[in-house]
């Protein structure tokens, strides 16, 4: 999916393709071959929410907010699992 010609990581928005399903009437899939989702369709998603319009600003800001806390849950799990296999080694 794209933000403003960002790539967003399918591992984030794949738990949400019911909502998009619901919003857009449209599979995540193909909504990505369209050209992706405007950060305040986006935002509504990952929220699990309706959409509804808001400032342009406000809802990048609320992705980036997002994206980050995914990608260091993300590290974190990965770091995890390293300490894990270097205790087992």
């Amino acid at each position: 999916m794209q933000l403003d010609h960002w790539a967003i990581a399918w591992t984030l928005v794949a738990p949400h393709r019911a909502q998009a399903q619901i919003n857009h009437g449209q599979t995540l899939e193909r909504l990505a071959e369209r050209g992706g989702l405007a950060p305040c369709e986006l935002l509504a998603v990952l929220e699990d929410r309706p959409h509804r319009r808001m400032h342009l600003e406000d809802a990048i800001r609320q992705v980036r907010a997002l994206i980050e806390a995914f990608e260091l849950g993300a590290a974190s799990v990965r770091d995890g699992a390293e300490r894990m296999e270097a205790a087992d080694a």
